[in-house]
């Protein structure tokens, strides 16, 4: 029979294991289902997704004109160096010529930065926007009982006989409580 020891199982947390609700369990599939979605049909009916494109065109927008400001500082004092290069005692025209080179460095390396910022932003602005969509393709699946959902967008699948597989993009948007847009 059963020792009693500090490795073995007592009776009443057997029974208090049995006794304890259980989450609410997910509707099996009834047979092997495929679906498939259209991410860039979903993304483009997803209000969030337009304002996180709206932010990226913004921010976008930002830096350019910095960049911009920053090219045209640096051309004006090109150019009064070119005109003036003649008349400037040795010394001013070294510090002239540093002062061109680390403008020109400064620029080179602002661009370069930008666009890592400009990642970093998109990724942290879509991570919501993909979290929320993948719930809705989670919720979509499982009331259609699909047991695998492939991307016809994502270039993961070569090749798919239509008609076999569950298209679940209008269920997704339909999840997502928003109206699909007319193609």
């Amino acid at each position: 029979l059963m020792a009693q020891s500090e490795d073995s199982v007592s009776v009443d947390t057997l029974q208090q294991a049995i006794e304890q609700p259980r989450p609410a369990e997910r509707p099996k599939p009834r047979a092997f289902i495929i679906g498939c979605i259209s991410s860039k049909t979903i993304l483009r009916n997803m209000p969030q997704y337009k304002a996180v494109q709206h932010n990226m065109e913004a921010l976008k927008a930002q830096y350019e004109a910095e960049a911009k400001k920053s090219e045209e500082d640096f051309k004006r004092k090109f150019e009064e160096f070119m005109h003036g290069q003649k008349e400037f005692p040795k010394t001013i025209l070294e510090k002239r010529q540093n002062e061109l080179q680390n403008m020109l460095q400064t620029n080179a390396e602002f661009r370069i930065k930008v666009q890592s910022l400009l990642a970093e932003a998109e990724k942290s602005l879509m991570a919501d926007v993909m979290a929320e969509m993948s719930e809705a393709i989670t919720l979509a699946a499982e009331e259609r009982g699909v047991s695998i959902v492939f991307d016809v967008d994502g270039g993961s699948v070569p090749y798919m006989v239509s008609g076999l597989a569950v298209d679940l993009t209008s269920a997704v948007i339909l999840h997502l409580g928003v109206e699909e847009e007319a193609q």
